[in-house]
C-alpha cells in the first residue's frame, strides 16, 4: 500500500470511532426526544431523532476541526447550528406558548458531547450521553416527587447539602486534638455516611412505602455503613414505628457479616477459613433475625395505614460522629499505654466503629506479623465489639422498651460471635 494510502487509513482508524460515537450519542438523545414529543403532529417538532442524529454528527465535526486546526471553521459550524437550533425553538415558543427550553439546551449539549467524542473524550462523552438520557426520561417521576416535596423535605434537603458540599470540603485532613487522635475530615464524614442514608431512607420510605422502603434502604445503607443504619433504625423506632426499624437492624448487621467476609477474602486470604469459622455461627443468627422481622414486617404492614413522616434531622449523625471520637481517642491511648506488641488488640479496638479499617490493617500487615488464627481474632473481635457498640446505640436512641426486639436479635448475634472467639482464644 502506498505511504499516502497507509496515512489515509491511519487518520480514518483514529477518527472514526468517535465520530461514530458522535452519531449514537445524537441518535439516543433524539430517540429520547422523540418519543417524548411523539404526540406531536409531523413537523411540529424543531428537531427529532433524525435531527438530534446529525447534530450529533456535527458536534464531531466541530471536535474533529478543533483537534486538527481548523478552529475558525469549527467555532463558525457551532455558532451557526446553536444559532439555528435557538432559532427554531424560539418560534415553537412563540407558535405553541411554551416556554419550556429542554429540548434546545438537549441540542446545544449534543453538539457539545459530540465534539469530545471526536477530541479523545470518549469516555466523558458516553456517561455525559446516559446522564442526559436519564434525566430527559425522568421528567414525569421528578415532577411528581416536585409536587410531593413539603417545604420540610427542602429544609432537611439544604442541611444535608451544607454538610456534603460546604463544611467537608473545608476541613482538614490530618491528625489533630488529644494524642492526634482525631481527623476532622474524616469525623464529619461519619455525619456526611449517617445524614445520607437518614435522609435517602426516608425518600425511600415516602415512595415505596415503609415496608420496602426501609428494607432497601437497610441493604443499600449497610453496604456502607451498617451502624449508621442502626442509627437511622433508632431514630425511627423513637418516632413510633412498627416493626420495620428491627428488620433493618438485623438486615444491616446481616449485610455487615456478609461484607466483612468478602473484604477479608480479598485482602487478608490466609485469614479467611479461620475467620469465616469464627462469624459464620453469627451471620446464621442475623439471617434468621432478619427473616423472621421481614416476615412479621409484612404482615403488620397489610393492617396498617401509612404513618406522617418527618424528614430526619442531624442531632443522630453528631451524637454518632462524637461516639466515633471517643473510641478514635481510646484507641490511641491504649496504643501510646500498650506499645506495638498488642497488634492483635489495637486493631480490634481501632475497628469498633469502622470493621474494615481493622480489616485493611490486617490485610496491609507484613507477612508472617499474625498467624492466621490470631489475624482472624483480630477480625473477629471489632465485629463482635461493633455489635455490641450498635446494640449499645440501638437502645439508647430507641429505648429500651421499644428496642427490645431488635436488641435482643443483636444480643443473640453477638452471643453467637462471642462463643467461637472465646474457644479461639482459650
Amino acid at each position: 500500500m502506498p505511504d499516502g494510502a497507509s496515512a489515509a487509513a491511519a487518520s480514518a482508524e483514529s477518527f472514526l470511532p468517535g465520530l461514530a460515537l458522535a452519531l449514537a450519542v445524537g441518535m439516543l438523545i433524539g430517540i429520547e426526544r422523540g418519543w417524548s414529543l411523539r404526540e406531536e403532529k409531523a413537523g411540529g417538532r424543531v428537531a427529532g431523532i433524525r435531527t438530534f442524529a446529525l447534530i450529533g454528527l456535527l458536534g464531531g465535526v466541530v471536535g474533529l476541526g478543533l483537534a486538527g486546526g481548523f478552529q475558525p471553521l469549527a467555532v463558525v459550524i457551532a455558532a451557526g447550528a446553536i444559532a439555528t437550533l435557538l432559532l427554531g425553538y424560539a418560534g415553537d415558543m412563540w407558535r405553541d406558548r411554551n416556554v419550556s427550553a429542554t429540548s434546545t439546551l438537549a441540542g446545544v449539549l449534543t453538539i457539545g458531547l459530540g465534539a469530545m467524542a471526536t477530541t479523545g473524550h470518549m469516555a466523558l462523552a458516553s456517561v455525559g450521553a446516559g446522564a442526559a438520557m436519564i434525566l430527559l426520561a425522568s421528567r414525569d417521576p421528578l415532577h411528581r416527587a416536585i409536587a410531593l416535596t413539603s417545604e420540610r423535605d427542602i429544609r432537611a434537603l439544604l442541611r444535608l447539602v451544607l454538610v456534603v458540599f460546604v463544611i467537608l470540603p473545608l476541613l482538614p485532613d490530618r491528625a489533630m486534638g488529644p494524642l492526634d487522635a482525631l481527623n476532622p475530615y474524616r469525623l464529619w464524614t461519619v455525619v456526611v455516611i449517617t445524614g445520607s442514608i437518614s435522609f435517602v431512607g426516608y425518600l425511600l420510605v415516602r415512595w415505596l412505602g415503609e415496608q420496602r422502603g426501609a428494607m432497601l434502604m437497610a441493604a443499600v445503607g449497610a453496604l456502607v455503613s451498617s451502624t449508621a443504619v442502626t442509627v437511622e433504625s433508632a431514630r425511627q423506632l423513637r418516632e413510633g414505628s412498627g416493626m420495620a426499624p428491627h428488620a433493618m437492624v438485623a438486615i444491616a448487621s446481616t449485610i455487615m457479616l456478609l461484607r466483612s467476609l468478602f473484604l477479608v477474602s480479598v485482602m487478608a486470604p490466609l485469614a479467611f477459613a479461620s475467620f469465616a469459622a469464627l462469624v459464620l455461627p453469627g451471620l446464621a443468627v442475623s439471617a434468621a433475625a432478619s427473616a423472621i422481622f421481614f416476615l412479621f414486617g409484612r404482615r403488620e404492614a397489610d393492617g396498617l395505614e401509612t404513618r406522617s413522616l418527618r424528614p430526619p434531622g442531624l442531632g443522630l449523625a453528631f451524637l454518632f460522629a462524637l461516639s466515633v471520637a471517643v473510641l478514635s481517642i481510646g484507641t490511641v491511648w491504649a496504643q501510646h499505654n500498650w506499645g506495638g506488641d498488642s497488634g492483635a488488640i489495637l486493631i480490634a479496638l481501632g475497628g469498633t466503629a469502622d470493621i474494615d479499617a481493622a480489616i485493611a490493617a490486617v490485610g496491609s500487615l507484613p507477612a508472617g506479623s499474625l498467624s492466621p488464627p490470631v489475624a482472624a481474632i483480630a477480625l473477629a473481635a471489632p465485629t463482635l465489639f461493633n455489635t455490641l457498640f450498635k446494640l449499645g446505640l440501638f437502645v439508647g436512641i430507641g429505648g429500651l422498651r421499644r428496642a427490645a426486639a431488635g436488641a435482643a436479635s443483636l444480643a443473640l448475634v453477638a452471643a453467637a460471635l462471642i462463643v467461637p472467639i472465646a474457644l479461639a482464644i482459650s
